[in-house]
């Protein structure tokens, strides 16, 4: 088999690794002059575009790039990936920068680092996020050259750390907390019921895809929140304590933002740290204490945001009979799961669940080559999806909901819903999917059955959004002949998504008996 890489582009830091043959696992990569010097080589996800060449990775720290008070240094682009429309254009050596273009130079000149060209390797593994994993795959299409793609395997992070982490109880629920620099993903899984059958080990996590043996993913959400959200939050609490606002520091900006981060991750592990700031020509001290980021991170909304996302995932786990006292293995990837406080809460989240906290930098990157040697996992949609149609009494489009969150896929059975002409003479029905939007079912009711928590999703309907997947194309039709009338059923549709989340729909005529639509492309979910 030939060579297999994997690239864990992360918020704040990203793992590299290749599968080795022999060894029958992931290793990581050192990159020269990209990795961190020591026992864990790392990539610092920084860019500086400097006069004379723009520097990516460890050498920005190594020249001490990442403190010289300028704006020439982009960090935390990862984020204008999945949050698009946020970006400030700066004009470096006359040419204008975004934090996307950083992000695209970043993963480029990282992979031409990679031991061996891409012409080379096998398979290349991408992860990505997965409260964003559509707006991802765009932005890798437009960054990546056309050429490669078909050797290119994207894997979502949850999914990936899942893989990453070994959990050796047959049938156990795992939940994997992504909580890294940008995003905080979480996913629930199963793992496989029985130990002889899959080897054990590692290798519970059957190596086809679904099947009686698979881990199987119960539940899955995320959302834009991570440590370098922290570090602005303490950049303007170090501002408020020397009189200052964010917007006056000027070139100062991007390092004292670095002494910031150096902080946070300090009371990681030590009960205080003092800050030390330049700004112009004077010099501050300030202290802070692990009691003191705690206390920052409630004023922020910190630990609200992180209890509705659990919330959230729960909401959907309850629909397949499980409670958070079900949950006994909880696994921490990424920075932020490193702060104390916010172990402590999601230890107090999860009471009965012993925290897995050994890879919190290399669970994702060695469980996406897994993924990509073929341990799969069986997967669920999630996102809730309608099909449009008009509204009799407003005459306005409107979506009803036709395949839930949390539907399985590929699909074992066909969904079907009965349609209706929905004015007199129609001669045709179109197929047009929506998203529907998913936070509008974060509003949840606890409700008490049997001494349990039910989380009802309570929707706010004025705040109702939907994407309309494929209604820029010319919407996939089927004729009525003849003409149908308002007030009966006319079609049968069966809908089914496939193993790459392509939804299919099949249309009969219920007045005729005829087929009209057989397994038609309809379009791809999100």
């Amino acid at each position: 088999m030939g060579a297999r890489f994997a690239v864990d582009f992360g918020t704040t830091n990203t793992a590299t690794a290749y599968w080795n043959e022999d060894r029958n696992e992931a290793e990581i990569l050192n990159l020269p002059d990209l990795s961190l010097d020591g026992k864990l080589p790392l990539v610092p996800s920084l860019v500086y575009a400097g006069q004379e060449e723009v520097i990516i990775g460890a050498r920005v720290r190594a020249l001490n790039l990442d403190q010289r008070p300028d704006r020439r240094l982009f960090r935390n682009f990862k984020r204008s990936i999945i949050t698009p429309g946020t970006e400030v254009i700066r004009p470096i050596e006359g040419k204008p920068w975004t934090d996307r273009d950083a992000a695209r130079y970043f993963l480029t000149r990282l992979l031409a680092a990679l031991p061996m060209p891409l012409s080379q390797i096998e398979t290349l593994v991408l992860t990505a996020p997965v409260g964003a994993l559509d707006l991802y795959l765009v932005w890798l299409s437009k960054t990546l050259d056309v050429g490669t793609t078909d050797k290119i395997f994207v894997v979502d992070e949850s999914t990936a750390a899942a893989l990453g982490y070994a959990v050796r109880v047959p049938g156990a629920l795992v939940l994997v907390v992504d909580f890294g620099g940008g995003t905080l993903d979480l996913s629930l899984v199963q793992l496989p019921q029985d130990r002889q059958r899959t080897g054990g080990g590692l290798n519970l996590i059957r190596r086809v895809r679904g099947g009686e043996y698979s881990a199987k993913v119960i539940a899955k959400t995320g959302r834009a929140l991570g440590g370098s959200d922290v570090d602005r939050w303490l950049l303007v609490e170090v501002c408020q304590r020397l009189g200052l606002t964010v917007e006056s520091l000027g070139d100062d900006e991007s390092p004292l933002l670095t002494h910031c981060e150096t902080a946070k991750i300090a009371l990681s592990s030590q009960e205080s740290v003092v800050i030390e700031a330049v700004i112009g020509s004077k010099s501050y001290s300030i202290p802070f204490s692990q009691t003191d980021l705690r206390r920052l991170l409630e004023v922020n909304g910190f630990f609200g945001s992180l209890r509705q996302t659990l919330d959230r995932l729960m909401h959907v786990a309850h629909r397949e009979g499980i409670y958070k006292e079900d949950i006994e293995h909880v696994a921490l990837v990424g920075g932020t799961t490193l702060i104390p406080s916010v172990r402590r809460a999601l230890q107090s989240y999860f009471e009965n669940a012993a925290q897995y906290t050994e890879k919190p930098f290399t669970a994702v990157v060695e469980g996406s080559l897994m993924a990509a040697s073929g341990m799969g996992l069986e997967d669920y949609l999630v996102n809730s999806y309608g099909l449009r149609h008009l509204d009799p009494e407003t005459g306005a489009h409107a979506y009803d909901e036709i395949i839930p969150q949390g539907t399985r896929y590929p699909s074992t059975h066909p969904i079907e819903v009965l349609l209706g002409p929905s004015h007199p003479d129609q001669e045709s029905v179109e197929f047009v999917i929506g998203m529907l939007n998913p936070e509008a079912t974060s509003a949840l009711e606890v409700r008490y059955e049997d001494g349990k928590p039910v989380f009802v999703a309570r929707p706010d309907m004025q705040s109702v959004q939907v994407i309309a997947l494929n209604a820029g194309a010319p919407p996939l039709t089927a004729p009525l002949d003849p003409p149908g009338q308002p007030g009966k059923d006319r079609i049968r549709a069966e809908f089914r998504v496939d193993a790459e989340r392509a939804l299919w729909v099949t249309a009969i005529d219920l007045q005729t008996g005829k087929t009209i639509l057989e397994n038609c492309p309809l379009v791809t979910l999100r």
